[in-house]
This record gives C-alpha cells, structure tokens and sequence, in this order.
C-alpha cells in the first residue's frame, strides 16, 4: 500500500483560492515566496513545511490532499511515474529525465504495436 500527494488536488485549491487575485497578493496572505507557490501551482512537490502553509491558507486539512495508491487504477506508465517521483532518494530534475525517457520507450512501443 502506498499514498500520494495529489498534487493536481493541490494545484487546483492553489488556484481556485487565487481566484482572479495576482501571484503576489497570494504570497502575502500564505507567507510563501512567488517562486514556490508558482511552482507548487504547475505541480512540483512543496516541501513538508510549505505543504503545512498552503493547507492553512487553503483551510483545507492536509489528509484531503492524499490519497491510497490502490484506491486508484493507474496505467504501467502512470504507476511508474508516481514511484519516480515519490521516491525522495531522487532529485526531482533527475526524475523528470527519467520520466522523459519512460514516455520516450512507451511511445517507441505503441508505434511498433501499430506497425504489426
């Protein structure tokens, strides 16, 4: 059994919350820099304080944004990428190429799947 981070939950509270506010009014009333919560927004992974911030400043409570991963029916290539990037021995960049190339040998082999 394992659980996960919706970060699209996440991402998606962010910017609900937002509304149609700027990027820095946001800032001042979750005391998170521009930079984070940008990136938090497009789907990086907060650190475990940040994480603490944003769901304060949601008034959301932090066990709505996990999930069961066998709650959840993923596709090879989607289980494969919640293992990368749940995997805290990674660097996130290094991830990303991984992921990259996941998607890459996927391809090559619906394209082969497709000549036969």
């Amino acid at each position: 059994m394992g659980t996960y981070l919706d970060k699209e939950m996440l991402a998606n509270f962010i910017s609900q919350k937002r509304g149609s506010r700027g990027l820095q009014d946001a800032c001042i009333e979750s005391n998170i820099s521009a930079s984070t919560l940008s990136r938090i927004e497009n789907g990086a992974t907060p650190d475990i304080e940040t994480f603490l911030l944003l769901c304060d400043w949601l008034e959301v409570p932090p066990c709505l944004l996990f999930g069961n991963t066998e709650d959840i029916k993923l596709n090879p290539r989607e289980a494969i990428s919640v293992q990368i990037r749940s995997d805290p021995n990674l660097d996130p960049a290094i991830a990303t190429v991984l992921l990259t190339l996941i998607k890459a040998a996927y391809s090559d082999l619906i394209k082969r799947q497709a000549a036969i």
